[in-house]
């Protein structure tokens, strides 16, 4: 079928509007919708956003802790990697990760879902976790 017989059917059956009609209903759909936009973003400028709502002492003591998580993980997975080091020697190491993991899930509570620091903060504390139960359940041994 062309455009053509499309045109014709959709004007025989009268929906179709008349083109200097359209163009004005164009612009006025146009203006309006610029400016909605406008507003919109306006309204999105000032509008608070969710990382306002967290204390900053609060969002620095999570990063403090992903830090130090990250820097436990490190030391533990070099300590892995050393074999002159004893399995027993990791206990430390593992004893420091579930504390951590602990102080990591605390933050994360006091903090809404979707933030992108609590989303952090429970990604590190599930790798943290998952290494301390591989280690208790004897996967290193």
């Amino acid at each position: 079928m062309k455009i053509q017989e499309i045109f014709q059917s959709i004007r025989a059956r009268g929906t179709a509007a008349a083109p200097t009609a359209g163009a004005t209903d164009f612009q006025q759909v146009l203006a309006q919708k610029i400016a909605t936009s406008a507003a919109a973003s306006q309204t999105a400028a000032t509008a608070p956003s969710s990382a306002s709502h967290i204390p900053a002492t609060l969002r620095l003591h999570g990063l403090e802790l992903t830090e130090s998580t990250i820097n436990t993980l490190d030391s533990y997975i070099a300590a892995l990697g050393n074999s002159g080091i004893k399995i027993q020697d990791l206990e430390p190491f593992v004893a420091a990760l579930e504390e951590e993991v602990a102080a990591l899930l605390e933050a994360k509570s006091q903090m809404p879902g979707n933030d992108p620091l609590a989303k952090m903060l429970d990604r590190v504390a599930t790798v943290s976790y998952i290494e301390t139960v591989k280690f208790r359940r004897g996967d290193y041994a």
